[in-house]
């Protein structure tokens, strides 16, 4: 009969020690994948439309802040002729941890959301605000992820743009091929190439003018003529400014002669004297400008002609009718006529007018 073998003291601590580390790391397990582990659970379920890359274990948030995790996912079964409803076709139980019982309300709401554009997703929760806590097994009214519907919507949009830019793409080529529009005709009109052609070689033409130093731009680029002219107002200007610094000339001496600044300085405060005594009144000028008497007897004077020059105009008096009359300037111009023929006459023969007669007593 064999003998029975027995644990030595060395042997047990070994085996204790592998029962702690397993221990431990079971409780590590449990931490990550379940926050608040040791503490009271309650559950709740949600019905979705579907649940892809979802997986038993995934974190439960509310407004992002995890609080449990997802316990079962399961198929909703149906009666044989039962109307199916797309938007509860999963269940999917939570585990979540009691403490976050007061902020999961009945008007909570449930939907999938997907971290990044193409990671797991996880249950996010919104948080109530007017309802009352849910209790354990109640149903949180469960809602299609927006962020992947719009993804969807926006990208069948984007899709039927790109394949209407593509259709019109392709019209536009069609018709460029076929020589319409102003590219078309551009591409496969021979005129046109031809046109084109002769404008190059005429601009070629005219570029090897220019570098042969033929016409007007072609002497500005070649020739150094006109380099030389303006290097030489340049020069001269450059004497001009040196004489004009060295005083020399009347335009120098303006410039830097000290008289010709006292003289100025001199004669306008002459100037200014002589307005201070027109607007003190003295000398002709002055009492020209101030003197009140003197503009009362222009105005008058004005007011005298202005009323002498109306009765010439009024044809009334002596001058008007010297003036304005027509039987005045009639009889005048006959006057003139006899006068004329009298002094004729008195040439031709004097002595008809020139009769003396003596008498003796």
């Amino acid at each position: 009969m064999a003998q029975r073998k027995q644990l030595t003291w060395t042997e047990l601590r070994v085996g204790l020690f592998v029962l702690v580390g397993l221990f431990v790391l079971a409780v590590g397990i449990f931490y990550v994948t379940a926050p608040g582990f040791v503490g009271p659970k309650y559950r709740l379920k949600t019905y979705l439309p579907e649940v892809s890359q979802l997986a038993a274990g995934a974190p439960v948030r509310i407004d992002g802040v995890e609080v449990g995790n997802v316990e079962s996912i399961r198929l909703v079964p149906r009666a044989p002729g039962q109307v199916a409803d797309k938007n509860r076709n999963i269940e999917v139980v939570m585990r979540i941890d009691r403490r976050y019982q007061n902020y999961i309300l009945t008007d909570s709401t449930v939907s999938l959301v997907t971290e990044g554009l193409l990671g797991n997703r996880y249950v996010n929760i919104t948080r109530g605000v007017t309802g009352v806590p849910l209790k354990e097994g109640q149903e949180v009214k469960g809602t299609e992820e927006k962020a992947i519907k719009e993804v969807v919507e926006r990208s069948a949009e984007l899709l039927g743009n790109l394949q209407a830019l593509s259709a019109e793409a392709q019209d536009l080529i069609a018709g460029v091929k076929q020589g319409k529009g102003t590219l078309g005709k551009l591409l496969t009109d021979q005129q046109a190439y031809n046109h084109l052609n002769n404008i190059l070689a005429k601009g070629d033409q005219v570029i090897a003018q220019v570098q042969a130093g033929q016409g007007t731009i072609g002497k500005l680029v070649a020739s150094d003529e006109l380099y030389n002219k303006v290097n030489n107002v340049a020069t001269d200007v450059s004497a001009i400014t040196s004489d004009l610094r060295a005083q020399k000339g009347t335009l120098g001496k303006l410039l830097y002669d000290p008289t010709l600044y006292d003289e100025a300085k001199q004669a306008l405060a002459s100037g200014n004297a002589v307005m201070g005594d027109v607007r003190a009144g003295k000398g002709t000028l002055g009492k020209l400008i101030v003197d009140e008497d003197l503009y009362n007897k222009l105005r008058d004077t004005s007011t005298n002609l202005s009323n002498a020059t109306a009765k010439l105009n009024e044809n009334t008096t002596t001058a008007g009718k010297l003036f304005s009359d027509p039987k005045l300037y009639d009889n005048l111009t006959g006057l003139t006529g006899d006068l004329r023929l009298l002094i004729g006459d008195f040439r031709q023969n004097p002595k008809k007018f020139l009769h003396f007669k003596v008498t003796v007593f």
